[in-house]
């Protein structure tokens, strides 16, 4: 865009500033000659004269050698600038026709019906499904983007665009329109996946925070779930009559009613406390002010009430174990559960609100679930997102469940809302979809495996930091210093203060 310019720049700079001179001619003899030198004489002068060098001027000879090195250079950087420039077909990397799909959460046999069908349907396109370990999975899906290796689809959590914006494909309006993607899926999920450049995932499930309780313990002290955080409480308080909390005389916990109050063996408390926060109208932006620190002296009361200790073991094997009579986690974790115990009777039930004012106030919920991603630098980006949006289409989605709930015993909320209306009735994912059209979301996320330099991890660092040591004494201080931590890392990642 520039070349013409330049050059003619070049020209200007360079072009000599008078005509060269020429060098005298051979020395004629200053002896006068009396008589007219013959015609012969004076051709054989001036073949002589043509023959002699002539020595460019001083000075010259820089200028060339100088003008020689910056055009040298010139052609350097307009070469760079042509690679920098070149259209991006050229920088796109995997085999065209054959999509490379890397997944966490499900084996390959959940989707490998499905893959066959879509093979039929598009015999141009392969698929290869690779299962990925959890462990430094965002890291090594960063690296191997990075390197140009791909893969060309990918699987991430909800709270990782950040991380990954400039690595992420956006929908083309050829293969699904914002309208019909708006009207698909949960409005939270649309407001998550929708980024400022356009859409940059397809959701397969949904999930979210929920509140698990152990029938057993319900039935034998003839209490009903609560329903607000005020009965939770009551529920809980060793001091009450019919507490779900069981200690010994020395204070030593043999049955704990929630688990809440701590960080080190509280999973999900990242979102717990999210959760909190949004139910208290406090932007987890920026985490400041009386009702942030309402929330914290909340949450920390459980701990200071003896009702949770860092004795215990992670809440989730405390649960599992029939200790814990209430447990906060997402649906995914009721696998773990009846995994770790077959026998245990346990459901899940909706959230605890704050108290309304009116009966119109909105209830919340807090989602953590997992997408699929199209690699912005894929050969392939149209035919992965056709195969995405192929996937998340209700035929193949109860496909899909059907096979998770074979080979993983249980089924996943769907991301369309008027696919679980068969579902709200179900003992474990009833729940979250009660509360589905209600839902939030953020980056604080536990069990997401994104490294001790993601953004989860950060921030579920910063926040726990002041959780473990938070005094009403010291609060303004403390929450001074979360602050300036928080909006630092979503500083780092691009992410609104707002």
């Amino acid at each position: 865009m520039n070349k013409v310019t330049m050059a003619d720049k070049v020209t200007q700079v360079f072009q000599p500033s008078e005509p060269p001179v020429h060098p005298q001619g051979k020395p004629v003899s200053q002896e006068v000659q009396p008589e007219v030198v013959q015609a012969q004489d004076q051709a054989s002068i001036a073949e002589e004269v043509a023959e002699v060098p002539k020595p460019p001027r001083k000075g010259v000879l820089k200028k060339l050698i100088f003008f020689g090195l910056f055009f040298v250079i010139l052609l350097i950087m307009l070469a760079f600038v042509a690679t920098k420039l070149k259209p991006a077909s050229q920088l796109l990397f995997g085999k065209k026709g054959e999509i490379v799909w890397w997944g966490m959460q499900h084996d390959k046999g959940v989707y490998s019906s499905i893959i066959e069908e879509f093979e039929k349907e598009n015999p141009n396109i392969k698929i290869i499904y690779e299962k990925q370990s959890p462990r430094d999975y965002r890291e090594r899906l960063t690296n191997s983007l990075a390197s140009g290796k791909g893969p060309d689809v990918f699987e991430i959590h909800n709270s990782w665009l950040p991380m990954f914006k400039t690595e992420l494909a956006t929908l083309p309006t050829s293969v699904m329109g914002k309208e019909e993607f708006d009207k698909s899926f949960y409005p939270s999920i649309v407001a998550n996946l929708t980024t400022e450049k356009g859409i940059v995932a397809m959701p397969l499930e949904y999930d979210a925070l929920t509140l698990f309780i152990n029938e057993d313990i319900f039935a034998a002290s003839l209490q009903r779930p609560p329903e607000t955080w005020d009965e939770l409480k009551k529920l809980v308080d060793p001091r009450e009559e019919k507490s779900l909390t069981i200690r010994e005389r020395d204070g030593k916990i043999i049955q704990s009613g929630i688990a809440l109050g701590e960080t080190s063996n509280v999973d999900h408390w990242p979102e717990i406390l999210a959760l909190m926060m949004f139910q208290n109208r406090v932007n987890p932006s920026n985490p400041s002010g009386q009702k942030m620190a309402d929330v914290l002296t909340f949450y920390t009361d459980f701990r200071r009430q003896n009702v949770w200790d860092d004795t215990l073991p992670a809440s989730t094997t405390a649960f599992a174990q029939g200790k814990l009579a209430m447990y906060f986690g997402p649906t995914a974790r009721a696998i773990d559960i009846a995994k770790n115990n077959p026998k245990l009777r346990f459901k899940t039930v909706r959230l605890p609100q704050l108290p309304k004012n009116t009966p119109s106030d909105p209830n919340y919920s807090y989602n953590t679930f997992w997408v699929q991603s199209v690699w912005e630098r894929s050969s392939n980006k149209e035919a992965a997102w056709i195969l995405l949006k192929f996937l998340a289409e209700k035929g193949s989605l109860q496909e899909i469940n059907q096979n998770i709930k074979k080979h993983e015993t249980l089924e996943k909320v769907y991301p369309r809302p008027e696919m679980n209306i068969s579902l709200r009735e179900d003992d474990i994912l009833g729940s979250i979809i009660a509360l589905g059209l209600e839902s939030h979301s953020w980056y604080l996320a536990d069990n997401t495996f994104d490294g001790n330099t993601g953004i989860n991890s950060q921030l579920k660092a910063a926040f726990g930091g002041v959780v473990n040591e938070w005094s009403a004494r010291s609060g303004e201080k403390a929450l001074n210093v979360l602050q300036e931590e928080v909006q630092k890392i979503l500083i780092q990642y691009g992410v609104s203060l707002r």
